[in-house]
């Protein structure tokens, strides 16, 4: 039984992370850095008991488990380098000009606020409680409220601990990090539209992450809501890849799309190419390649009894053809592959919609202009992958182009499930793949989401911050009179 977190804690919790900002203001990028590695060492000293309660809460295998705590622990570390580097403080500076009657600027980037930060189900670490959205919010300088995700509460708990004795060693305020349990939707509801909550991180479903977006746009101080909510990560394969490779790129195409159960947020749900010789190979060999994969169990009976229910509603719809199911066992997930025409996928929404699991789509297009109208209709998607030749992409330049819109990450060959915890990913993309594709929710560049800048005007360097001085004691790169600068500044103090 999960215990259900009351109203009278949640608002004691908001109380505490408001104080503990106003704390997190007056420390320094190095010192902010320091805790984070100090978490990634709490996470790093929990032994196989975390990885065994997990496996038994998600049904994950543990050697998967045990290589996303290698991430997770990477992306506290990863995150506290770049932003004790500055690349977020993003200081830049203009000196008084007293002859052109020009005051003295000094601009950098702050924490926005506290935090509220959703746990997924599908990464119990490095999406859940002690994930990214949680080490970058913090790095930024903002506290953080966790509403633990109920799929996992004992992993939750222990990542949420590992966390707070983190804090404690550092003698920072209890407010810089909470972890909040429950499965009513209200806790989420209260939390976002609360006063005190200045953003708010999402990964999960559509309804769930627009629902978050709408309360806290409609609130009478508006905040972001970084939600992302999923995605179909379509294939167009073009015509000389296929015809060259259509057994190859079958068996990567279904490696990718059975992976953990088809349980990833970038999983290639619908496979889009022109029909004739080669795309039949293709379906042949997509046949061939998943008659030896066994059905697995999912996250949850929650998520497992969802799947079921969103892949007989779309096999159900007109113009639809299973090619192939796997042999059905009961509650656990087996890969149903159907094929349409490219009419029925551009009129029907219904199959443009995410089926999370082990399940995919074959659209046959009759020509390239069908190809095109659905790279023209396509909604928003994490990724876009190109299945191609150098000389398919120089004839697909038009289509090229569409797709670039329509995604956060493109994709020349390869397959989109594995996404690398580095400066250059961008995990977004345009809704309804997440509410702002303007940011990421993986690699560094991920605390972007939560700093807001500031300028100083004519201030003395004495009341500036650390960032800001002219001495520049934390030796970072700033942006002097338009020209990156690593050094300190000789002027007289006011």
């Amino acid at each position: 039984m999960i215990e259900e977190t009351s109203k009278e804690n949640i608002e004691l919790r908001i109380q505490m992370a408001s104080r503990a900002y106003q704390f997190l203001k007056n420390t320094t990028i190095k010192e902010r850095a320091a805790l984070m590695n100090a978490v990634a060492d709490q996470i790093e000293a929990l032994g196989e008991e975390l990885t065994q309660i997990a496996h038994v809460e998600t049904s994950l295998p543990l050697a998967r488990l045990v290589g996303e705590k290698a991430r997770t622990i990477g992306q506290w570390r990863s995150y506290a380098k770049a932003v004790a580097s500055g690349i977020y403080s993003d200081p830049r500076i203009d000196l008084a000009q007293p002859e052109k009657q020009k005051g003295d600027l000094r601009k950098y980037n702050i924490g926005i606020g506290p935090v509220v930060v959703f746990g997924a189900s599908n990464f119990p670490f490095a999406f859940s409680t002690a994930g990214g959205d949680t080490a970058s919010a913090i790095g930024a300088g903002c506290p953080v409220i966790v509403k633990a995700h109920p799929a996992h509460p004992q992993t939750s708990q222990m990542m949420a601990d590992a966390i707070t004795n983190a804090v404690k060693e550092f003698g920072w305020p209890e407010g810089i990090f909470s972890h909040i349990t429950g499965t009513s939707y209200e806790i989420g509801a209260y939390l976002t539209q609360h006063k005190d909550i200045q953003a708010v991180a999402f990964t999960g479903s559509f309804n769930g992450g627009k629902a978050l977006f709408d309360i806290a746009h409609h609130r009478e101080n508006p905040i972001p809501v970084f939600a992302e909510m999923g995605s179909i990560n379509p294939i167009f394969a073009l015509q000389h890849l296929i015809e060259n490779k259509a057994e190859a790129l079958a068996k990567e195409y279904i490696s990718s799309l059975t992976l953990g159960v088809g349980q990833f947020c970038t999983n290639p749900g619908v496979f889009i190419s022109i029909k004739g010789q080669s795309l039949d190979r293709f379906i042949a060999a997509v046949r061939n390649e998943i008659q030896e994969i066994k059905p697995a169990k999912m996250l949850n009976n929650g998520i497992y009894e969802s799947f079921e229910k969103h892949k007989s509603n779309t096999v159900k719809q007109p113009d639809t053809e299973i090619i192939v199911t796997t042999e059905t066992e009961e509650g656990k997930a087996s890969v149903t592959i159907i094929k349409t025409n490219a009419q029925s996928f551009l009129n029907n929404p219904v199959l443009s919609e995410e089926v999370f699991g082990p399940f995919g789509i074959i659209v046959i297009c009759e020509n390239q202009e069908e190809l095109i109208r659905i790279a023209q209709n396509l909604k928003g998607q994490l990724t876009i992958t190109v299945a191609a030749t150098s000389d398919d992409v120089r004839k697909n330049a038009e289509l090229i182009n569409l797709l670039k819109d329509k995604c956060g990450r493109l994709l020349f060959n390869g397959m989109p499930t594995g996404v690398e915890v580095v400066y250059a990913m961008q995990h977004g993309g345009p809704f309804p793949a997440t509410t702002d594709s303007r940011f990421t929710s993986v690699g560094p560049d991920a605390v972007k989401r939560f700093v807001r800048p500031i300028s100083f005007q004519n201030w003395s360097d004495e009341f500036l911050p650390e960032e800001l001085k002219n001495e520049n004691p934390l030796q970072i790169s700033r942006i002097v009179e338009g020209q990156v600068n690593t050094g300190s500044l000789k002027l007289e103090t006011v």
